[in-house]
């Protein structure tokens, strides 16, 4: 009978491998309708639902999230600042983050600690629908657990947790600013022998900016967007662009290159909330490093794309 048993067992992981495996998938705003994912997968909750970001202003997911809240699900968000719809979430718990030192500038959904959407968009209509975005979506308890306590961590005015890094084969995962993202991606860019591309709403950051001319001038290929809003005087795009060995442009796209995101030799990608910036040292911020083949060359796939048309 035991036997059996695990016959059984073997062949429903084979049947699903999803069962006991995890799960990774990119998204893309506005390409894919990002928040019609976000809300049937908010339908799936059965015990709790924790959203932190900079902004929420989503009048559908509001809704939702106050019926599901009704229901007996236990929804919390935590923002930098607060919906001007705020009495349509009546039965959520909302607070709004009050450190004045740093901005809740991460932006991440925690469902019953094993679905996890993190990266570069505010769960705004606007965001989701209209600027250019890229979201991680997880299916991994271990995953969901890491993110689920750094929010309640948050929540509750405690620090992040000397836990605040979490890796595995395929991503590593990093909070802003227990975890010293900078070096995390200067690290990153040194490594660089073939190639640097990226697309970034805002990069100020002249350690980066540095690391990134001194590896063009030894040979790498860089090629990089910029969103059109910023100011020019104060990000990067001057200094690169008199560089004739750096190839950056401003985006022309209708809304913005929301973006943070910079792939290395086509290996390694990084992304997150992070912008390229002083304030983002000292905010509540994701740094994500994919190693994944297919999601790197899923996100490669993406820049081009935003570089041939944006």
């Amino acid at each position: 009978m035991l036997k059996i048993g695990r016959i059984l067992f073997c062949l429903l992981v084979l049947i699903n491998p999803n069962l006991y495996s995890n799960e990774f998938k990119l998204y893309f705003s506005p390409s894919n309708k990002v928040d019609r994912i976000i809300i049937e997968t908010f339908k799936k909750a059965k015990k709790s639902i924790f959203i932190a970001s900079y902004t929420f202003d989503w009048p559908e997911g509001c809704k939702l999230l106050n019926e599901l809240a009704e229901k007996g699900v236990d929804v919390k968000i935590l923002l930098n600042f607060l919906p001007k719809n705020q009495e349509v979430l009546k039965n959520v718990g909302i607070k709004k983050w009050d450190k004045r030192n740093c901005a809740m500038h991460a932006k991440f959904i925690v469902i019953d600690n094993e679905y996890v959407f993190v990266g570069s968009a505010n769960f705004t209509e606007s965001s989701m629908i209209w600027d250019s975005n890229n979201i991680l979506f997880i299916y991994d308890q271990k995953i969901g657990k890491f993110f689920a306590e750094n929010f309640i961590s948050l929540w509750c005015n405690r620090a992040l947790s000397q836990n605040s890094s979490f890796k595995t084969e395929a991503i590593d995962f990093y909070f802003s600013p227990i975890s010293d993202c900078t070096s995390v991606i200067v690290n990153e860019i040194r490594k660089a022998r073939e190639s640097i591309k990226f697309a970034m709403f805002c990069f100020t950051s002249d350690i980066i900016g540095q690391e990134i001319i001194k590896a063009g001038i030894r040979g790498v290929k860089v090629f990089g967007i910029f969103e059109n809003s910023q100011n020019p005087i104060s990000n990067e795009y001057l200094v690169m662009k008199k560089i004739h060995l750096l190839k950056v442009k401003k985006d022309c796209f209708v809304e913005n290159i929301h973006d943070k995101f910079l792939i290395i030799d086509d290996r390694v990608v990084l992304t997150g909330s992070f912008n390229y910036t002083l304030a983002a040292t000292r905010n509540i911020e994701t740094l994500i490093v994919l190693k994944d083949p297919s999601l790197v060359k899923h996100i490669a796939k993406r820049w081009r794309y935003l570089w041939l048309w944006y």
